[in-house]
């Protein structure tokens, strides 16, 4: 009896539990699908274009060296020498423009490394004038043999040099070292090879008086000189830098990335070397002066600062 029981008992909890499990069964079970989101490659090659502005300075070291002859009759001549020397900035300002590539290759998850190859159009110029004095006696009375200077004129004067500076072009080659703060933004620091073309231009006037002890009279340059000088050479030098770059995702193909950069030029110098204006110091009836002769240089370093905007296509 007891076995009939429990066979009857587990017979109908079958047939109470069957259609509910055959209809679990057939159920479709609902799953949200996994989202995968890759993340941006950074590795590949790249080209682009951007535009900036830039600042510096073309530093101008200036130096003279001449001689006068003081002329006296029956005692013939003593050369006077002088020299001048003096420093100035002509500030180089203007917009920059070109283009770049290059190559990154992404190291692990936050680490780039990677070149690029830039070359630029640039309007920096500017322009400066360097006032640099000079001064010294020259003989007024001779005897003896040889010639013995007895007495002086004092010779003052000024040479005031008018000069402009300019960086027509430039590029560089350079390495780059980046970390990403995410998969979208790189901050990067940057260093290399730059060069470019500078260009130097200018006049140097020559001006001043004699004092004739006797009176004392002041006697202008009978006819002050003037010398024009320029150069222009495609120098050699460095640029470091740095900046950040990211992706354009709302506005662009991931493809593209937008960056904004920094970089510190230096475009080496240029030398001039140029007769010394023939300036001509007469100094009374008795004495003449012969017109100075020697050299002026200049040595000119051409620096500058560059902010620039632009947009890369990479190929993956």
């Amino acid at each position: 009896m007891m076995n009939k029981i429990l066979l009857t008992s587990t017979a109908f909890a079958a047939l109470i539990a069957g259609p509910a499990t055959a209809a679990d069964l057939a159920r479709p079970i609902h799953r949200r699908p996994a989202v995968v989101v890759a993340a941006p490659v950074w590795t590949g090659w790249y080209v682009g274009g951007n535009v900036g502005y830039g600042w510096g300075n073309a530093r101008t070291d200036i130096a003279g060296a001449a001689t006068t002859i003081a002329n006296q009759p029956f005692f013939g001549g003593i050369p006077a020498n002088f020299a001048l020397a003096g420093s100035n900035r002509a500030g180089l300002h203007g917009v920059v423009g070109g283009g770049q590539a290059g190559y990154n290759f992404q190291l692990a998850t936050r680490w780039l490394w990677g070149f690029e190859a830039d070359i630029q159009g640039s309007g920096a110029r500017g322009s400066s004038t360097s006032v640099n004095s000079f001064s010294g006696p020259i003989c007024a009375t001779m005897g003896g043999v040889p010639p013995v200077c007895s007495s002086f004129f004092p010779l003052s004067g000024t040479a005031a040099t008018a000069y402009e500076g300019k960086i027509d072009w430039f590029g560089t080659v350079r390495g780059r070292l980046g970390y990403l703060v995410n998969d979208r933004v790189l901050l990067y620091a940057t260093g290399g090879l730059a060069y470019g073309r500078v260009e130097l231009s200018g006049a140097t006037n020559v001006n001043g008086v004699t004092i004739d002890p006797i009176g004392p009279i002041s006697t202008p340059f009978t006819s002050p000189g003037t010398s024009v000088f320029s150069a222009s050479r495609t120098n050699v030098g460095f640029a470091v830098g740095g900046g950040i770059e990211g992706r354009l995702a709302y506005w662009l193909p991931p493809n593209w990335t937008w960056k904004l950069e920094y970089l510190y030029l230096d475009l080496g110098s240029v030398d001039t070397v140029n007769p010394f204006p023939a300036a001509n110091p007469n100094t009374s009836a008795v004495l003449r002066a012969t017109p100075f002769t020697g050299t002026m240089t200049t040595h000119t370093l051409f620096t500058d600062n560059i902010v620039r905007a632009g947009l890369n296509y990479q190929f993956h």
